[in-house]
């Protein structure tokens, strides 16, 4: 094997070709020398492109890729077109844009291709061709896949250049696959069997140009892609213990992609990422397990100390840290080395964010170290595989999942986040826009994007006009969070609908969802009237008058009169054509107050001087059930599940202002349960969670 060794001399260039022992041929140097390998890697570009959007109508420029394993003769690939390339290093390239690719309102898909032997072609990242705003609105629906969606992943799997989505159902033990129609909305879901799957990733793992999936079960499933929207049957490789997330890259470089998975449980007491180098015809070698983290939910791939070496990283729930595990390039990996995040984190994305040419973390904690609400953390990279000490963003709810992109097209990232709620908050979707600097601003909350349980964020633009969407699945469905196309003129625009999750008790103001007026136009748009009826209140920012790519906000509360489902409209009238723009509103009233919402049952050991040490477990323990109506409350039944049982109830009639008292025993069993009552309160049934934890016998 040979190696180039340029050696510049005034203005003169010699080329030697030494000879090298092939321990030495595999190291890659810093500075002009290169490696001349037997076989290409598969390159993997970074976020952001630089840049990565531009005004539509603007003139050609020359976009900056940077990222792992570029070679001579790489390509960048612009929505499949090559454009003209110009390789820097193995860490970046350069490509002409032209003036027309970026004539009208779009994404781009940028690719980059290295040439065989071997190489391949890398990860999908997007361009938006958008005017940049200020702020950003979605509007959301939802689309149904499997039972318990867990995971999704964006992909187009059937050729049609329109992002399809990949969904795994745990509950179904199927992914589900829906084709995009481009408009945002989706085919119905078609199922592919895979058992028990969690998590779920793309990539093209037998080389045909057809993305295939994988999927995290008891182990790890491969679907190998037709490459018309259906997959063959899977096939399953061992792992570690209980794996919880899968990443592809290029860990060997020989040019066959190889799949790292990060496994939440330890096997004997040791905790393992468990990396199956790929051959390059849909198979597999076994797994090979390297320590990790205890409790990995999250899995990222980047190139950390920026040696032209994919690495790894891992989210620990257990250990509330981040594991950096260097890779060596020849598909095996260092020690790990970890970094706190301040709390318990369930999610890990990679990016830039402070665009210095460093890759940098971000982390979702689900609760923080004191077991109080969550946040997210940024942990800056220093550029040789260490990390600045985190800093965190607090968002008062539990953030399940976090992903990255320019979601209002100013060309600095932007962290998306699912939030399971919690701390008197609803479920919902937020966005943290970029500065450009490594800090971000305070998050936009959009209410309504799914049911309470949102685990995975999928980024894509599914209607293909130049601006980022987001799918959630969020244990129910997948919901579909999308931004509005921009038009030229005057345009105001909010989104269709907007939903308070949480039942609100009859007379009590719930907490105010935030509403955005974005003017995505070139003129300043008039204001003539902002209100809402029904049994919804607002307050707003707006003034008269909002200018060309300005936004502000409009806060709306719900204060049901009554129990039931209730609706109402937001209406602003202005001066944009289709005006009055409308929101629709929609909640719950209850007249049913329960106190507290949820029980909690222990043991535990307590130690005395003279009593020597004993086990204690918790008594019996009550909620009150409060009708806060005019008129009786009719309650027609009251039901518990779980290890617990159910002492006094409340009368069948519980007369205007009265209140009972449900009083619940525990089976010293550990599990967890419910109290259902169902009466003609509104919002019913009622729940009462119950969780019992048997930590000693008593």
């Amino acid at each position: 094997m040979k190696r180039k060794l340029m050696v510049a001399i005034s203005d003169v260039t010699l080329i030697f070709a030494l000879a090298l022992p092939s321990h030495l041929a595999a190291q890659e140097q810093e500075g002009e020398m290169a490696i001349t390998s037997t076989e290409n890697p598969v390159p993997l570009i970074n976020q952001p492109l630089v840049p990565d959007a531009t005004r539509p109508g603007g003139a050609g420029f020359s976009l900056t890729v940077n990222g792992t394993g570029f070679v001579s003769g790489s390509v960048v690939k612009w929505n499949g077109s090559t454009r003209a390339t110009t390789v820097v290093g193995r860490s970046q390239l350069k490509a002409t844009i032209f003036s027309t690719d970026i004539a009208k309102a779009g994404t781009a898909w940028v690719k980059v291709a290295n040439p065989s032997p071997g190489g391949g072609t890398s990860n999908l990242v997007f361009f938006e061709i958008t005017r940049p705003t200020s702020s950003v609105a979605l509007s959301a629906s939802s689309v149904h896949a499997g039972s318990n969606p867990t995971s999704a992943a964006v992909g187009d799997f059937n050729g049609d250049g329109k992002l399809d989505l990949a969904v795994a159902n745990a509950g179904s033990k199927n992914v589900s696959v829906l084709l995009g129609n481009g408009d945002g909305t989706f085919k119905a879901p078609v199922n592919f069997g895979a058992p028990g799957p969690q998590s779920v990733a793309v990539g093209d793992f037998n080389g045909d140009g057809k993305l295939d999936l994988a999927v995290t079960n008891a182990g790890v499933s491969i679907l190998l892609g037709n490459g018309d929207g259906a997959f063959r049957a899977p096939v399953t490789y061992a792992t570690g213990n209980s794996p919880s997330s899968v990443a592809v890259g290029d860990f060997n470089r020989d040019g066959k992609v190889d799949l790292a998975v990060a496994n939440s449980g330890a096997s004997n007491g040791v905790a393992s990422v468990s990396v199956l180098l790929g051959r390059g015809d849909g198979t597999f070698n076994p797994a090979v397990n390297y320590s990790g983290g205890f409790g990995s939910l999250s899995l990222a791939v980047g190139d950390f100390n920026r040696d032209g070496k994919l690495d790894l990283v891992e989210a620990n729930f257990s250990t509330g840290n981040v594991t950096i595990l260097l890779g060596n390039g020849n598909g095996t990996f260092q020690a790990p080395r970890s970094y706190g995040t301040n709390g318990a984190p369930t999610s890990v994305a990679v990016g830039d964010f402070n665009r210095d040419g460093k890759l940098d973390l971000v982390v979702a904690n689900l609760v923080n170290n004191s077991g109080g609400a969550g946040s997210m953390g940024v942990l800056l990279g220093n550029g040789d595989g260490t990390f600045q000490p985190v800093v965190n963003y607090g968002l008062g709810s539990n953030p399940d999942s976090v992903a990255i992109g320019d979601f209002n097209g100013d060309g600095k990232l932007d962290l998306a986040v699912a939030n399971s709620g919690g701390y008197g908050n609803p479920a919902s979707m937020k966005l943290l826009l970029g500065n450009g600097n490594g800090t971000f601003q305070p998050a936009l909350e959009f209410v309504g994007a799914g049911s309470p349980n949102p685990s995975s964020l999928a980024v894509g633009d599914f209607i293909g006009h130049g601006r980022l969407d987001v799918a959630v699945a969020d244990g129910s469905t997948v919901a579909t969070l999308l931004q509005p196309p921009l038009v030229s003129g005057v345009n105001a625009f909010l989104p269709a609908s907007l939903m308070f999750g949480t039942t609100q008790l009859v007379g009590t103001i719930s907490p105010v969802q935030p509403v955005l007026l974005v003017n995505y136009g070139t003129l300043t748009l008039s204001i003539t009237s902002i209100s809402t009826n029904g049994d919804f209140i607002q307050s707003h920012t707006c003034g008269s008058s909002l200018g060309a790519g300005s936004s502000c906000t409009i806060y709306v509360a719900f204060k049901p009169s009554q129990g039931g489902a209730r609706t109402g409209i937001l209406s602003v009238t202005d001066d944009a054509p289709g005006s009055p723009q409308t929101v629709s509103l929609t909640g719950m009233g209850t007249v049913v107050e329960l106190a507290p919402t949820s029980l909690s049952f222990g043991c535990y050991f307590a130690c005395h001087l003279i009593l020597g040490c004993h086990c204690y477990c918790s008594g019996s323990k009550t909620t009150t059930l409060t009708n806060v109506g005019r008129t009786a409350l009719n309650i027609t039944d009251v039901m518990i599940s779980g290890p617990f049982s159910l002492g006094n109830a409340c009368p069948a009639n519980l007369g205007a202002g009265q209140s009972c008292g449900l009083t619940v025993g525990w089976q010293r069993v550990s599990g967890n349960g419910e109290i259902s009552i169902s009466d003609n309160g509104g919002a019913s049934p009622q729940t009462v969670f119950l969780s019992g934890t048997k930590q000693c016998s008593p």
